[in-house]
This record gives C-alpha cells, sequence and structure tokens, in this order.
C-alpha cells in the first residue's frame, strides 16, 4: 500500500486531471523542481565561492538563487490559489442548483403520490407500473440533491446538527425492519445483536439515521448472490460501537485507501449493478466525527466487510455508569 501510495504521488497526470491543472502545475512535480533547483543553487554557490574571490560574484549568485526560488514560489501560490477558486465556485454552484432541483423534485413526488392516491381505481396496471416508476425515479433524485447539499455544506463547513436524545437500540431495529424487503429481495439475512444496558446518545436523530440507513443498505448491496449482514451495537467505555458485518465481496486492497472519497465507487462487477453517487460514506464519515466519534472499516476482498462507528454515550447515562 505504501508503494503504491509513493507511486500516486509521482503521477503527475493522475494529479493534474484530478485538480484540472497542467501537468508542470501539479504540487507533486513543482516540489521535485524546486528540490533540484535549490539543491543547484547551493552547488553552483559552492562552485562560486571556491573557484571566485570577488565577492560581487557571490552576492550575484545568491541573488539569482533568491529570484529563481521566489518565482517558483509565487508560482505555487498562484496556483494553489487557482484550485482553490475553482473548487469553492464548484461547491456553490452545487449547493445553488441543488436548492434549485430540491422543489421541483418534491412537487414531483407529491403529484405522483395524489395521482396513486385518488386515481388509481381508474387506471390500468400498465398505467400504475409507469407511476411507481416515476416515484421511484423522483425518490432517487432526491435522495441524490440531499447528497450534494450535504456535500455542500461540509465543504463549506456549514452542516449543522442537532442535538437530538436518541435510543440507538431502538433506532436500529426500526431501521432493520425498514431493510428487510431490500434484503429479502436480495437473500441476505438480517442478524441484529445487542450488549444490554443503555445505548442513549446525544447527536441529530435524522443524520445519525442516515448513516446507518447507508452502511446497512450497502452492506445488503454489495452480499452478492446470498449472504448474511449482521449489525452489531455495543458499549466501549465512554462510547458506544456499532458494527456492520457481511460475508461479502469485500474492498480490493489497492482501493481501501480511497474508501470515503467523494464520489469514489470501489470498482467490481457488482458496482455496475447498484445505485449509488459515491458520497454516502463521505458524508458518513463526516457526520459521525461531527457527532464526536470515529468511523472505519476492514475487509477482505472476496471474504467480507466490516465497517465500525463510535459515538459518546449522553452525559446523563454516563453520571449513572459512574456512580
Amino acid at each position: 500500500m505504501l508503494k503504491q501510495r509513493i507511486l500516486n504521488e509521482f503521477n503527475f497526470k493522475k494529479q493534474a486531471e484530478e485538480l484540472g491543472v497542467s501537468v508542470w502545475q501539479t504540487p507533486s512535480f513543482l516540489f521535485i523542481v524546486m528540490g533540484v533547483v535549490i539543491v543547484a543553487a547551493i552547488f553552483g554557490v559552492y562552485v562560486a565561492s571556491k573557484h571566485y574571490n570577488s565577492p560581487e560574484i557571490v552576492i550575484i549568485s545568491e541573488s539569482s538563487v533568491v529570484a529563481l526560488l521566489f518565482t517558483i514560489g509565487n508560482f505555487i501560490i498562484s496556483t494553489v490559489e487557482s484550485v482553490a477558486k475553482a473548487n469553492k465556485m464548484k461547491t456553490e454552484f452545487v449547493s445553488i442548483a441543488s436548492h434549485q432541483l430540491k422543489t421541483p423534485i418534491s412537487e414531483m413526488r407529491w403529484e405522483m403520490e395524489l395521482l396513486k392516491s385518488k386515481y388509481s381505481s381508474g387506471l390500468s396496471e400498465k398505467q400504475l407500473e409507469i407511476i411507481n416508476e416515476v416515484a421511484h425515479s423522483g425518490e432517487k433524485m432526491g435522495r441524490l440533491v440531499n447528497d450534494l447539499l450535504d456535500t455542500a455544506r461540509i465543504d463549506q463547513g456549514s452542516l449543522a446538527l442537532a442535538k437530538d436524545n436518541i435510543n440507538l437500540r431502538d433506532m436500529i431495529d426500526e431501521l432493520v425492519q425498514s431493510q428487510k424487503a431490500l434484503a429479502n429481495a436480495s437473500n441476505v439475512e438480517l442478524v441484529v445483536s445487542f450488549d444490554e444496558g443503555d445505548f442513549n446518545i446525544v447527536a441529530d436523530k435524522r443524520r445519525i439515521s442516515v448513516v446507518l440507513d447507508n452502511l446497512i443498505s450497502n452492506a445488503i448491496k454489495y452480499i452478492g448472490k446470498s449472504g448474511m449482514v449482521e449489525i452489531i451495537l455495543e458499549r466501549k467505555d465512554d462510547l458506544v460501537q456499532v458494527c456492520i458485518r457481511d460475508n461479502g465481496v469485500g474492498i480490493p486492497r489497492s482501493e481501501q485507501a480511497r474508501i470515503g472519497e467523494k464520489f469514489f465507487r470501489s470498482n467490481n462487477p457488482i458496482k455496475n449493478k447498484t445505485d449509488g453517487t459515491g458520497l454516502g460514506l463521505y458524508i458518513a464519515k463526516n457526520i459521525v466525527e461531527q457527532s464526536g466519534g470515529s468511523l472505519w472499516f476492514k475487509s477482505i476482498e472476496n471474504v467480507g466487510s466490516e465497517f465500525y462507528f463510535t459515538l459518546p454515550i449522553s452525559k446523563k447515562v454516563k453520571k449513572l455508569l459512574h456512580c
């Protein structure tokens, strides 16, 4: 993995594509150029001081080195600024576009529900099927817009989290029930395991539900033909820990360092059969970390994956534990 990371650092073309700049503007390339210039400059000044006794020549050599380094440094700063500005513009565009899309998508979903509830008796089976497909597409678009909005808020540092009293055991039970249809359709058995005791936390209920829903649905989708997903809830000192374990396709070792990056999806055959934007884990990780916890995973290709996250228990429970 270390070797791969080093090779990626020297893949100037890949860096240029990711940053949207030319190869000679990438940080790694400029860093190497700067290093070569510094070494050459030191050697040049040393040679000049050895062969020429004139202090003017040494001063000119040193001044040339300073001017060259200043030019390269200024170029690096301007490159970083241009990338930062482009990133800010992209984030603002995504935020504005998502806000503009949210209202018409909500209206479309509402109209579909109204059509189904009021006029379904006069519609043929084919017409109802089309309405259901449109409604399903509307739900997918709604989730995408919400993900884009959350991503923009995270990038801007403006993701607001509520402070709700949550019983994590009850939340997991509810989510498992809601995921049973997907699990049954995928021939996946859902197993829940709890430690004894209270699992009360203070966090944003809606967003923690999103984290759990994302991890459980991902585990189900990436099982393959059939298998098992286990949700384990236990307490670790002043933290509650959730583990979602599956015996699915796993994540290739070469891709594990990129899990949690924006828009990244693991390159395996099941990817093409599942819906996703590559934003779920990025959002989940940020929600958990902003809630005072951490998120990590273990995975072996063709064996399965384990995704963990921790959250601090509520102060009320903490006081009872330490009495």
